[in-house]
């Protein structure tokens, strides 16, 4: 799927679509899953290679499967476990 950013901000997966929320956070998510991909830990900072352009462009590390930022994963985790 190809996702194509709006001027204005947000991003469709669509020509002719408008963006929304879904589709900006499912991009961005995959984004930063691709970014912490040769990462050895959820915590540790990928290599800049791995990232786009200037390293701030860095996006923070998401859960592969509950799609929240590793800090909100763990603070849900230490609370329901």
């Amino acid at each position: 799927m190809i996702f194509l950013q709006v001027l204005e901000g947000g991003l469709r997966d669509k020509p002719g679509k408008a963006p929304d929320f879904y589709h900006t956070c499912y991009c961005l998510s995959g984004l930063s899953s691709a970014q912490y991909a040769t990462s050895k830990t959820l915590r540790a900072l990928p290599s800049p290679s791995s990232v786009l352009g200037p390293y701030d462009n860095l996006l923070e590390a998401t859960h592969p499967l509950c799609n929240v930022v590793i800090d909100k994963y763990a603070s849900a985790y230490k609370y329901f476990h």
